[in-house]
Parts: C-alpha cells; structure tokens; sequence
C-alpha cells in the first residue's frame, strides 16, 4: 500500500495510542490520474497492500525513505485456542496474485476465547461522517490491483460507508506509470493496534474479479518486515471468503530498505453458507499473543496460529474495494466489475490487554 503526501498524525485514540509520525513523502513517487498522481507499490497475497499515498498536480514528486509503524496497544499474554475452519484454501503469493485452492467450511470453537474483560473499546464509527482524526482516504495501486485507489470512490451516504469499484477514466496509471482500468477505495485508519480487535457491520460486494475487505497490516513501504491480517470477500463467487495472515519469514532487514520483504501467507477459503453481498453481516479479526481469531456473525470460522510469534509488529486497520488481476483467484474481469459495491455500517476498534 503506497504514497507521496505528508502527515503528521497524532494518538488520538486514548493513550494506548503511540503518537505516529508518517511522511508520506517516503513513498513512492505519485503518477497521473486526470490532474494529479497517486503513489504506488505492490501487495500482498491477493490482499492488500502497503505503503501510503497522495495524489499531486501534475507528477508526483518525492523521494523514498521507510516511515514508521504506528502506536502500540496491548502486550503479551494468554489468548484462547478455537476449533479451525475448513480445509483448503486459496493461497496468495507476494504481490497480490493468488494460486486456487480448495473450498472448506468453516470451523467452530474448539477451546476458550480470550476474556472477554481483556478487550476495551477504543472507539465505535457509524459513519455519519469520514472523521478525518480516525481516518485517511488513500491513493495508490499495486501490479495485480487493476484498480488505483481515489478518494472519489468513498462516500458517506445515509450514515455508511460506501466503497465502490467503477471504471477508471482514460489514461489512468500508476505511480510507475502501469495503466489501470477502475478506481477502487481503501480506507485507513490513522493510528494502529498492536492486539486487538476489530468488528465491522458491512455488507460485501458481488462482482467477477472484485475483492473487498477488512484488513490489518503493517504499513511502512517499502515494507522492511510483513505483518497483515485479512477477511477478504471473493466476488465472483461471494460465498467464498478467504482469511489469511501473513508474516516474514526471512533474514532481518536493516533500514534503510529500498525494497520490500516478501511475507509467508497462510491462507484458508471458507464458504460462510450465505451470499454476503445479499445483506449486512458482522465480521471481527481478534489478535492477541496467543492467535488470531477471524469470526462471522460471531461465529468462529478460523483460527491462526502457527507464527503467531512474528505477528507483533503495530498494524493499521484497512476497509478496501478493488479488482484483482487473478482470474484463479477471484474471478475474470467482467462488465459487472465496474459497478460494485461494499457498504460499511459501523465499525468498532478494541485494545487487548492480557
């Protein structure tokens, strides 16, 4: 995920906020999109992507230097253990293309959850409007996202949050200057978690080739380690939802890095048995030291566990409607792709202190 405009943000989410300075003048150069540019770079697993970005007059100016992660939220401690989802799974590799895999469905709770005490609010957003103090409106793209992120394609309607995929004007490229089709939407949040939770109302979209989210990621790019969370929804065929987490694997990476680490991914397909695109449902990402817990109408569908132990670096929370270049994965672009849709009803972020 990727960029070229300054912020400063300040913890304005209690003080388990760390204050976060982000320049986004570290990310890639921005490009032409009508009048101005947007940054770049790539993605990760069919998910999503890292870094920031900014549309500017003309071209894109600025350099590239790693920013910051932002606060952190919670420590170590126990965390429950849960019955796995489904078998299979639709495994992405670095870059955001995806290799098919099976469909299984999903898990129950196989063990205790966290206590519930653990977690405390740290805000809920209904959307009446975009509160610039919680949120940013990001512009950037990646080579296996056919759509560029506008800040057009997210809007405030009747107190939600509307996410929409449509057909990019002519001549719209990337930061490196790769044409892209549509414009989609990612959301950020302004600070992030370390350990948490994130529960969101929403509505998915429906539509070949289109992916839409609730995501936790690392953000710094060029990404000199890797930790994301995703629920992602599969429009092509929307019962199909994969959860997914990745972290890196390899070699510490001393800054500066001027080119970003590859994650692991360990992804799991899950048919939820219903059309989320037909109606609202609630979707939650839990993470503490023990696990990540990835849930549907507060029912337990998957459970990751196995490195856990690489996943401790503070992550923002991303909401995303876009148009993936893998057919295997999610569908072959088609006319119905330029005219989805994700509606966010409200959205909650918790700490996780064990």
């Amino acid at each position: 995920m990727m960029s070229s405009t300054r912020c400063t943000v300040a913890s304005l989410l209690f003080s388990a906020f760390t204050a976060l300075a982000c320049d986004d003048a570290s990310q890639p150069p921005g490009s032409t999109t009508g009048a101005g540019g947007d940054g770049t770079g790539p993605g990760a697993g069919g998910g999503s992507s890292a870094g920031t970005g900014s549309s500017v007059a003309g071209a894109g100016a600025a350099d590239s230097a790693s920013s910051a992660g932002a606060g952190t939220i919670g420590a170590g401690g126990a965390g429950g253990a849960g019955g796995a989802g489904g078998a299979g799974g639709a495994g992405g590799t670095a870059g955001g293309t995806a290799a098919a895999g099976a469909t299984g469905n999903g898990g129950s709770a196989g063990g205790p959850s966290p206590a519930e005490e653990a977690f405390t609010l740290l805000f809920r957003d209904d959307f009446d409007r975009l509160d610039a103090t919680r949120w940013q409106l990001m512009t950037h793209s990646w080579t296996e996202n056919l759509a560029l992120f506008s800040r057009s394609a997210a809007t405030i309607e009747r107190g939600q949050l509307v996410l929409r995929l449509t057909p990019a004007p002519q001549g719209t490229a990337d930061s490196s200057g790769a044409a892209k089709t549509f414009l989609g939407a990612e959301v950020r949040s302004v600070d992030a978690l370390t350990y948490g939770r994130v529960r969101a109302r929403v509505k998915l979209a429906r539509g070949s080739a289109v992916v839409s989210s609730l995501v936790t990621i690392y953000t710094p790019w060029p990404a000199d380690n890797w930790n994301e969370l995703d629920i992602e929804c599969l429009g092509a065929k929307p019962n199909d939802v994969q959860f997914n987490a990745m972290v890196y694997t390899g070699a510490p990476v001393r800054p500066p890095v001027t080119q970003s680490v590859s994650p692991t991914q360990y992804p799991q397909k899950v048919d939820l048995g219903f059309d989320p695109s037909e109606d609202f449902h609630t979707y939650q990402i839990e993470w503490t030291p023990s696990g990540a817990r990835f849930s549907v109408d507060d029912v337990l569908r998957h459970e990751w566990t196995e490195r856990i132990d690489l996943m401790v670096l503070p992550q923002n929370v991303l909401m995303t409607i876009w148009a993936s270049s893998s057919a295997a994965w999610a569908g072959a672009v088609a006319a119905e792709t330029g005219r989805a849709s994700a509606t966010y009803d409200w959205i909650e972020l918790y700490r996780y202190t064990p």
